[in-house]
């Protein structure tokens, strides 16, 4: 009971479960097809509202280079209440959805989980993701793309697409080069310094090859102290210069270790195939892994090209019969 001129008035503290909850704004989703088998799993292709295209051409937005897809092999249409629904182009070797072939130009409906298998082995997914999901799927792709010591793509990565960039690069009129570089002495440095300091020498040569590199080439640890790169670029003349500043820009960055410097070069091997040359891309590597071979031959720490055979048109290369050295300056 309250008196005259005595009144109380209490308060109480007021939290948020006083409120009632509002509706959380809905998460755009996305929609993707990810590369189950065939390519490299984990591969993440992303929807976007109106057509995707499937196929082996250069134009498709999701571009698969399996040999039994077609150029134009399908697409995906997003419609307006965000369904997707998938038609076979009338491809040579059929689009398959949950082990069912599809009807040529007839659309189908794909829900999410839903398994399409587009030429004799590619398998994709249908998935519908929030940004969580999408984060972790992308964690889990760069995870096995990526080598864990130098943060470098890995060997697997590399040899999936070095024929994907050659493709995208010659109607530039650009060829595409690959060079081999090895580490002189790497086992002498891990039984001098031991594995830690070996570990350092592959971080430091890797960071440098990276700062070497366009956003065009591609580089990647091709194992052990082995590196490889494919450099988009006009003759084999600018490969071999772009070659011998990587080879001056880590002769020049020794090792700082224990007050000391461990001395850090390369043997780098290179070979060159000019825009529309007939050369598998196995070839070119291998061509490229006997010029290193020339170079550790005679001497470390220098390039050599491989010389294609004056007797064969440029166009027609198939292999090597010698080499241009480069001596390290």
């Amino acid at each position: 009971m309250d008196l005259r001129g005595q009144t109380q008035i209490g308060i109480a503290p007021v939290t948020c479960d006083d409120f009632p909850a509002m509706p959380a704004a809905a998460e755009p989703l996305m929609q993707y097809l990810i590369v189950v088998r065939g390519g490299i799993p984990g591969t993440m292709y992303r929807l976007a509202k109106g057509c995707s295209t499937l196929g082996r051409a250069l134009e498709n937005t999701c571009q698969l280079s399996e040999g039994t897809i077609s150029r134009r092999h399908a697409s995906i249409a997003i419609d307006g209440q965000g369904a997707a629904w998938i038609t076979d182009l009338g491809s040579s070797n059929g689009t398959f959805v949950e082990g069912r072939r599809l009807t040529p130009h007839a659309p189908l409906r794909v829900r999410d989980g839903n398994r399409i298998q587009v030429g004799s082995t590619t398998l994709l997914k249908f998935v519908t993701l929030d940004s969580c999901e999408e984060g972790f799927q992308r964690e889990m792709y760069e995870r096995a793309v990526r080598d864990q010591l130098t943060g470098l793509y890995n060997r697997g990565y590399f040899l999936n697409q070095v024929g994907a960039l050659a493709d995208r690069n010659a109607p530039s009129g650009l060829g595409l080069a690959v060079l081999l570089a090895d580490i002189d002495r790497f086992k002498l440095i891990n039984d001098t310094h031991g594995h830690d300091a070996g570990d350092r020498v592959l971080r430091k040569v890797a960071a440098i090859l990276r700062d070497s590199t366009r956003s065009e080439d591609l580089v990647a640890r091709y194992g052990g102290e082995e590196f490889v790169l494919a450099l988009p670029i006009g003759s084999a003349a600018h490969a071999l210069e772009r070659a011998e500043r990587i080879r001056a820009s880590l002769a020049a960055s020794p090792l700082a270790i224990d007050g000391g410097a461990i001395p850090v070069t390369v043997s780098l091997g290179l070979a060159f195939r000019p825009a529309g040359a007939v050369v598998e891309l196995v070839e070119l590597i291998k061509a490229a892994d006997r010029a290193l071979y020339e170079a550790k031959r005679t001497g470390r720490n220098r390039v050599v090209c491989a010389k294609a055979s004056p007797s064969r048109p440029a166009a027609k290369t198939e292999s090597v019969d010698g080499f241009f050295p480069v001596l390290a300056g």
